[in-house]
């Protein structure tokens, strides 16, 4: 036989019922308290409800999440990518002003989104709704700012050493 517990509305204290059983007293001050038909599945149901509205929140924030990843990792590889393009450029056309000049204009491009673009994108991380745990939550601010654009600098390192690779195989 199963037991239901709720508790009583005026002592607060806990009652024990069956299920279906119409009236029942409070043990501790002897309240006599109606209950409702049906009024477990309606608790029921309203959990359960919750739940689904909080799995779908969570859903939508993981979605924002990997959005938000997706346009950091583009960010990286274009700075690998111009990088690489830079430097060629610096080196191809080192005895020829208007190469070696467009590549200096492409490095100092990108040693300005060092600073500008992982400031911008640390505002942009998704707000985490109540309903997501801690540790799944995005950190924002200036530390994100600042391992943002450690990372594009080391990103930026690796494009250059890639781009001195394949100067020296040229």
């Amino acid at each position: 036989m199963e037991i239901m517990a709720m508790k009583c509305p005026n002592c607060s204290g806990d009652i024990n019922y069956a299920p279906g059983q119409r009236v029942t007293k409070c043990p501790y001050c002897d309240s006599v308290l109606n209950i409702k038909e049906g009024s477990d599945r309606a608790v029921l149901e309203r959990t359960k409800n919750e739940f689904k509205n909080i799995e779908h929140i969570r859903y939508e924030y993981a979605r924002s999440v990997q959005h938000w990843k997706t346009l950091t990792y583009l960010y990286y590889g274009l700075v690998f990518v111009l990088t690489i393009t830079a430097f060629m450029l610096l080196d191809f056309f080192r005895n020829h002003s208007g190469g070696y000049d467009l590549g200096g204009i492409i490095f100092m491009m990108l040693c300005i989104s060092f600073l500008a673009v992982p400031a911008v994108f640390s505002k942009t991380v998704p707000i985490p709704p109540k309903e997501v745990e801690q540790p799944l939550r995005l950190r924002s601010g200036l530390p994100a700012a600042v391992r943002m654009t450690v990372t594009a600098l080391l990103v930026a390192l690796g494009g250059g050493f890639i781009a001195y690779l394949i100067m020296e195989i040229l």
